[in-house]
């Protein structure tokens, strides 16, 4: 990451998550009895932008919000996470986003994004935010608002200076559907294992192992470094110097939602203090693992002194660098 910028720009979605949990995810049709529901802070760009935050990073977030009870919460929350709000605009025509979310008893989920406000973020909202942008040595984007918004935020980005986080979530159809400048703009490219097999084209079910699924998508885009989260089985990264693993931590799951954003926020923060990639993913793996240990996403991420505190007392096994 750039030597002489030490801050963040995340450009994305904020809305509030509608938890459910019950035993099991329903069936097709089916209604379940649960017994726990919550609204948490949600949204990619807000988890994302709160993990770098909590991580002692300076960190900027562009973004929509309603002019309504959520909105008003979302935005306190957060800034009470650190984010500097100044570049979330109010938007008075349309209500904040929301996404109603179901876990099951084992941890896993299924949710419904309604972007809301946040489907509104326009390249001017980009255009307000560049004197931050400049100031920033990472841009972090995904796809929870307009995939032309979200290339063009990554060429402004490209043209101030700062590099290109792309985190392709939700996990589009293929690579096709998105701009072929989003892609010639992207520095490090993280994907989980659906996000890898949508846009590198390959069948789910027959997906290379991580390391080489993580070159295809390198190759095929000239992305200098392309990470990819394997849930219970780690990490890997593949960049210029060769191939990085990082094995997961072994810890008691309460739900997965929001380990990703947990994932790639402290990723993106290490990276930006100055650490090398080894070890930034290292950190990365340990904030999703504490990020699965707690409920929902936003308020399970892990503040700095708790993820060294982690890594400090819990065994790993050794990352290959």
């Amino acid at each position: 990451m750039t030597a002489d910028r030490r801050a963040v720009t995340v450009i994305g979605s904020v809305h509030m998550d509608l938890i459910a949990v019950a035993d099991r995810l329903p069936a097709r049709g089916e209604s379940l009895t649960g017994h726990l529901f919550g609204m948490h802070p949600g949204g990619k760009g807000g988890n994302q932008a709160a993990q770098v935050a909590l991580n002692d990073v300076p960190t900027f977030i562009v973004s929509r919000l309603g002019d309504d009870l959520f909105g008003r919460e979302l935005r306190a929350r957060l800034a009470a996470k650190g984010v500097d709000t100044s570049f979330v605009v109010t938007d008075t025509t349309t209500a904040t986003g929301a996404s109603p979310l179901l876990v099951g008893g084992d941890g896993e989920y299924a949710s419904i994004i309604v972007p809301g406000a946040s489907a509104l973020l326009s390249e001017a909202d980009v255009d307000a935010a560049r004197p931050m942008i400049a100031r920033s040595a990472a841009v972090m984007l995904q796809l929870e608002i307009p995939s032309n918004v979200t290339a063009y935020a990554a060429r402004t980005a490209r043209d101030l200076g700062a590099q290109v986080v792309f985190n392709p979530s939700p996990a589009p159809s293929s690579a096709a559907v998105l701009p072929d400048d989003l892609w010639e703009c992207v520095d490090v490219l993280v994907v989980n294992e659906l996000e890898a097999a949508r846009i590198g084209g390959t069948d789910i079910e027959t997906r290379r192992t991580g390391a080489e699924g993580a070159e295809a998508l390198r190759t095929r885009f000239s992305i200098p470094v392309v990470v990819k989260t394997m849930g219970a089985e780690g990490a890997v990264a593949v960049g210029p110097n060769g191939v990085i693993e990082a094995p997961a931590w072994p810890v008691n799951v309460v739900d997965t939602v929001g380990a990703g954003d947990a994932f790639v926020g402290t990723l993106v923060s290490e990276l930006v203090r100055g650490l090398p990639l080894v070890d930034a993913l290292h950190h990365a793996t340990a904030a999703g693992a504490l990020a699965v240990t707690r409920s929902g996403a936003f308020d399970a991420l892990p503040s700095r002194p708790e993820l060294l505190t982690f890594i400090r007392t819990r065994s790993h096994p050794t990352s290959n660098p």
